[in-house]
């Protein structure tokens, strides 16, 4: 196993996409603090976790709040002795629509306090046992989860691809200034993750447009713009993110990847 015997976090903890990264790094062998909010997902997570015989500790709090990051960096810290070896980025905010002309700027604050202030705070939080992971193994791991959202964009979504893109480039950042501790930094930048959330989102669309339009239309033509035909899982997605946390990443810092099935490509080198 991968990470046999190493600890991370995962933060943003629900039933697709922090689900399935928690239970993947399980998988290689990891320890893992689920972070999130409530308590509706992460005790069947954890209890996944401990079946798998890994151990799984159950964090709550709000990265958007700087108090209840130092209170996660204190418990992650009593829960793995002060050594973190890998940190998921995955907790985000994406609820808010509309066009920039008819915006109220105040409520694009709300993205980026989650997005990308929150996901900072709690990085810095964390980051002394980042360091001490790092001086231990020469290898501590930062996986931001990012949004194709800032290569393809999309009317209405401003808020949501301004915040991500402001990660997207502190996180290159980040794996400049964090490197000479053995820190390396790297993002995933998924489209659209296929789970009930995005089927429902596509009824949504199948409602609006009405006649024989159904959610499968809709998959059919999102599919199609891809290069390999379909939607990735957000399972399919964590094997990028337990790649980056793994060894055979080990010489990979700033890159941002693409876990799209080529629905955008970047340009040639």
């Amino acid at each position: 196993m991968m990470l046999e015997d190493r600890t991370a976090v995962v933060t943003g903890v629900g039933p697709v996409m922090g689900r399935d990264i928690a239970l993947a790094l399980a998988r290689e062998g990891a320890d893992v603090a689920l972070v999130a909010r409530s308590d509706v997902t992460v005790p069947s997570v954890a209890a996944e976790i401990e079946a798998m015989g890994r151990r799984a500790v159950p964090v709550y709090g709000n990265i958007a709040d700087g108090t209840d990051c130092a209170r996660i960096a204190t418990e992650v810290a009593a829960a793995f002795g002060g050594t973190l070896d890998v940190l998921v980025n995955s907790a985000f905010y994406g609820g808010l629509d509309g066009r920039f002309e008819d915006a109220d700027l105040d409520r694009w604050q709300r993205p980026i306090k989650v997005n990308y202030l929150g996901t900072l705070r709690l990085t810095q939080a964390v980051l002394p046992q980042l360091k001490a992971a790092g001086a231990a193994r020469g290898d501590a791991r930062i996986v931001m989860v990012n949004t194709m959202s800032v290569q393809h964009l999309e009317a209405g979504a401003g808020a949501y691809a301004g915040s991500k893109a402001a990660l997207g480039a502190v996180a290159k950042t980040l794996a400049l200034e964090l490197g000479g501790y053995g820190i390396r930094v790297n993002s995933v930048h998924p489209g659209y993750i296929w789970g009930e959330s995005v089927k429902i989102y596509f009824q949504w669309q199948a409602d609006e447009r009405g006649g024989d339009t159904t959610w499968e239309t809709v998959y059919e033509e999102r599919a199609a713009e891809t290069a390999l035909g379909y939607l990735p899982h957000s399972s399919e997605i964590a094997g990028a993110v337990v790649f980056f946390a793994s060894p055979l990443a080990r010489c990979i810092t700033g890159t941002a990847l693409p876990v799209n099935a080529g629905h955008w490509m970047p340009p040639s080198a």
